[in-house]
């Protein structure tokens, strides 16, 4: 292959596992598995991570979730984002529970249902993206607790938190949610209520209230580095990245310090340097930004690989499909050489081939 991604299962169901041992008792812990389980494959990630002490799955849409509903009949399966009214019958069918944001959505639910259709209403907390105002989750709720068959399940937030910069105001929001919360469980016996997602729980762990949803740590990403900064060390010790995006060596060619390459002779050799030409550019998730501007009041930034250990800074633009690395001086340097690229996983071409490991 001259392009692929490595996938280790064994060290994901490590993170799974790292996270469930990180959470209260009773507290219930989602697998996020949203864009294809960040690009991993969310059936397979899915799998992972219900093996290694994820209790649901949470996706966006009700097509994420109907897709996975096959491979895993008796799974809570959470949409966290709002459905429009005409995909109840999807929803239903599929057995998912959706977020709710309206009165229209819960109405075409019940009427959608053959039996309980269970459903999250959620609060708006300053995200701005959906969710009810918290003064208005009570009398929505009570509007929609003459449906016979659409039912609360529970009370969910996304907090537009930040790590590090309002973490007060988190504190505040959470607080204030949890309350909410408590209220709302007084006259809906059995509501859950959750908030927590990989910043939050790292950082206020505390607020796990009764169900977390995880996706970054999952991953191997720490989402911020208050613990580290605080405490010397990571929130959840142990978690690995099991990502590896790779593409081979396909070209290499000596350049004279001044030769000029690239569309428009875009980039200019400052030096004597060797070349590689690898087969992946922005269309599989790289960037599309240039290496160097022309004029820049900073050093400016350099994108690169990794090839032997070595960095391999990228020489001009990412193309479409091929992309130029500055492999001068490092050993190992030859046509067919392996080059470890970065790339925002949930960016990256899904005609990429994943090779499973560990798993």
């Amino acid at each position: 292959m001259l392009k692929w991604i490595e996938i280790d299962l064994g060290i994901l169901a490590g993170n799974a596992r790292a996270v469930r041992k990180a959470l209260r008792p009773g507290v219930a812990f989602m697998a996020v598995v949203k864009a294809d389980g960040y690009g991993h494959g969310a059936g397979r990630v899915s799998g992972t991570a219900l093996a290694s002490g994820a209790d649901c799955l949470g996706v966006l849409t009700a097509e994420e979730g109907a897709a996975l509903r096959p491979a895993f009949p008796d799974v809570q399966i959470h949409l966290l984002a709002p459905s429009l009214p005409e995909e109840a019958e999807l929803i239903v069918k599929n057995r998912l529970v959706p977020t709710a944001d309206s009165l229209a959505f819960i109405r075409r639910l019940d009427a959608a249902a053959k039996g309980p259709a269970p459903y999250t209403l959620d609060v708006d907390l300053g995200l701005g993206r959906w969710g009810v105002k918290p003064g208005e989750a009570g009398p929505l709720l009570a509007a929609a607790a003459g449906f016979g068959k659409a039912r609360p399940f529970a009370v969910s937030a996304h907090l537009a938190y930040r790590p590090a910069q309002n973490m007060i105001e988190a504190e505040e929001k959470l607080s204030a949610f949890s309350a909410l919360a408590a209220r709302l469980r007084a006259a809906h016996p059995g509501l859950k209520a959750h908030a927590a997602n990989s910043s939050i729980l790292c950082d206020l762990p505390h607020w796990q209230l009764d169900m977390v949803r995880v996706g970054n740590l999952l991953y191997g990403i720490y989402p911020t580095d208050v613990y580290r900064k605080k405490r010397q060390g990571p929130p959840l010790p142990g978690l690995e990245r099991p990502w590896r995006f790779y593409a081979r060596i396909i070209s290499l060619r000596k350049v004279r310090k001044g030769e000029s390459l690239g569309y428009g002779s875009e980039f200019t050799a400052p030096r004597a340097m060797t070349l590689a030409t690898i087969p992946a550019g922005y269309s599989d998730g790289l960037t599309m930004e240039p290496t160097e501007d022309r004029i820049r009041l900073t050093a400016g930034f350099r994108y690169w690989g990794v090839l032997n250990g070595r960095k391999a800074f990228f020489a001009g633009r990412a193309g479409i499909a091929h992309t130029l690395l500055d492999v001068t001086g490092i050993p190992g340097a030859k046509v067919g050489a392996p080059v470890a690229l970065h790339v925002r996983r949930t960016a990256a071409n899904a005609r990429i081939p994943r090779v499973y490991s560990g798993g």
